[in-house]
């Protein structure tokens, strides 16, 4: 007996000798939901741009309802938008020549209510001495409490020397902290949801800038285990648009123009971290302009070109999430007989195919809302646009319908309904969903409007109007049209 039990503390020992060293990795990493809970979102914010010399707006949608419950001033021109807390979300407004001050709009919330505004001015830009010009502030990005970031490509802190940054904002105080220099053409930011990591995508020198957020210290980046010899970022295979932070903090995944998704590991406190660039582009997705990162099932929602890529990140290596004999899944047209006799694209002749603009998905996990839309001549021949919502069912991955939303005139060509900022804005149509899961919207920046569909019957519901603009009405209206969305997000 003494024997057997002295043999099986040999062995003990053994395994525990045999697995020191040894760092064991699960192949699927949990990921708990990130605050701010999309679930936790009871209203939608629509940011819609009312020209170069006119304030614009955020108009605040309460899910439950469907009624515009509140609508504030915002700065000039906003472009873009990220919620902080539970109660306040940052605009970032870019201004222009006649009034190049740029600046972010803090919008404090009192329940479903804007309860309160106020400005934030982003660091003083000059194009030649004592003259300003626009920074170009273009994108913001946090998960902290107290302290958020604003890229700005054009930031020129003397006369005639850009200096792409990142603006350091403590929201506490409403003060600018520092700024940050970034490499050129910077795009999209991600901020790791623990805090302490921030990376920027430059488009225009195809680089990562990486910076701990504590200090704000530069963190390297090796590339496919090459790493930089000094301290100029390596060079991606194709321009970064955009990037998105895993759940866990351990991965930021980054979309480049040509389908490829790289993704970096940063699970290390120090760094270097690693990048790998070599996985398969995404050809379908070449072209992209952003992804949708599903932080209940892990995945990220691709649209481009006609169809929308799925990819599952939860795993360490990004994997495709295949449709039924594809990896891709085409979206399918809505036929223009489906539409009301009073739609301006009931007449229209429908294309072979349908351009994929724009993603989101529910808090349910249970569905991801698709934004797609195509340009037609309607019977009078007036150029408009038709767009459309498909649900996908992401059990299986399957398309579970198509629903057409009311089209409406073109607001990008010339003529009467031309309206500039909607051939030039980066998200010409978006999308959000209701915390309830009981909504999905679509906002068109050429309609002026906000479409609500019902995820009960995953049918078309109703349409709300973004405020009148200072356009002149067109006739026979003596109603000034409506402003033009140009971002959207679940708020608080």
């Amino acid at each position: 007996m003494k024997r057997f039990l002295c043999l099986g503390a040999v062995l003990f020992l053994s395994v525990v000798w045999a697995g020191c060293g040894d760092v064991f990795r699960p192949i699927i990493i949990p990921n708990p939901p990130q605050f701010p809970n999309p679930a936790a979102a009871h209203t939608v914010v629509t940011l819609s741009d009312n020209g170069d010399a006119v304030d614009g707006t955020a108009m605040v949608i309460d899910v439950s309802g469907d009624t515009e419950v509140s609508i504030k001033s915002v700065g000039l021109n906003p472009v873009h938008a990220v919620q902080q807390t539970a109660t306040q979300v940052l605009v970032v407004n870019q201004s222009n020549a006649t009034s190049p001050q740029d600046s972010v709009t803090k919008l404090s919330f009192s329940g479903t209510l804007i309860g309160s505004t106020s400005t934030i001015t982003l660091p003083l830009s000059y194009s030649s001495p004592g003259v300003l010009t626009t920074a170009a502030p273009n994108f913001a990005a946090t998960t902290e409490s107290n302290q958020a970031y604003v890229l700005m490509p054009q930031y020129q802190p003397n006369p005639g020397q850009v200096v792409p940054s990142v603006a350091v904002i403590n929201t506490l105080t409403n003060a600018i902290v520092t700024t940050i220099p970034v490499g050129n053409g910077p795009v999209a930011m991600a901020e790791t949801p623990d805090g302490t990591k921030l990376y920027v995508a430059n488009q225009g020198d195809r680089t990562i800038s990486a910076f701990n957020t504590k200090d704000r210290s530069t963190r390297q980046i090796c590339i496919n285990g090459t790493c930089p010899t000094g301290s100029t970022p390596l060079p991606l295979s194709s321009p970064p648009i955009w990037i998105s932070a895993r759940s866990d903090s351990q991965r930021v995944y980054v979309l480049e123009l040509d389908g490829t998704l790289a993704y970096i590991d940063t699970s290390t406190t120090a760094g270097p971290d690693q990048l790998s660039d070599n996985y398969t582009p995404l050809v379908q997705a070449a072209g992209a302009a952003y992804m949708w990162y599903d932080v209940i099932l892990n995945r990220l929602y691709i649209p481009a070109g006609n169809e929308l890529a799925i990819v599952d990140v939860s795993q360490s290596v990004p994997q495709d999430q295949s449709f039924p004999g594809a990896i891709f899944a085409t979206i399918p047209v809505v036929p223009s007989s489906q539409r009301f006799t009073t739609d301006p694209c009931s007449g229209t002749t429908v294309p072979a195919t349908v351009p994929v603009v724009a993603a989101t998905s529910l808090p349910d996990g249970s569905r991801a809302y698709i934004g797609a839309f195509y340009s037609a001549t309607d019977t009078s021949g007036t150029g408009v646009v038709c767009p459309q919502v498909t649900v996908i069912d992401t059990s299986n991955n399957t398309i579970k319908t198509a629903t057409a939303v009311p089209g409406f005139p073109d607001a990008t060509a010339p003529g009467q309904y031309n309206v500039p900022v909607c051939a030039s804005t980066r998200f010409r149509f978006n999308m959000a969903v209701g915390g309830d899961s009981s909504r999905a919207y679509l906002a068109s920046c050429d309609g002026g409007n906000v479409n609500i569909i019902y995820t009960s019957t995953d049918t078309y519901a109703e349409t709300a109007f973004a405020p009148g603009s200072t356009r002149s009405p067109i006739p026979p209206s003596t109603q000034n049209p409506p402003q033009n969305p140009v971002f959207m997000l679940a708020g608080p």
